[in-house]
């Protein structure tokens, strides 16, 4: 019977000699492949989080300011006082739907 193939993917990278020096002396052999690819996955979040930013950036460089008044109207009606966040809080423990702490 065929075995369930597991959704990994294998993804060759090749990094500088240093670096593969300093963690093969830092990092002990059987940790070392999850510390660097935790790394490397941090890295390309953080280039996937700049090409975000660029993006809502360049969206609202377009905008007019009519848009842009508009917008901050609408986010401050919707703007929870303290005391109206925790009076929702305190409620939702009332009823038993949240536990405290």
């Amino acid at each position: 019977m065929p075995t369930r193939r597991e959704p990994y993917e294998v993804v060759s990278v090749s990094l500088p000699r240093d670096l593969v020096k300093r963690a093969n002396a830092l990092i002990p052999k059987t940790q070392r492949s999850r510390v660097i690819a935790n790394m490397l996955t941090a890295f390309l979040d953080s280039i996937a989080r700049k090409q975000l930013e660029r993006e809502y950036e360049a969206y609202y460089s377009q905008r007019t300011a009519r848009e842009a008044q508009e917008e901050r109207d609408l986010l401050s009606e919707w703007e929870l006082s303290d005391d109206e966040a925790w009076a929702i809080l305190e409620k939702e423990e009332a009823s038993g739907r949240r536990k405290a702490g």
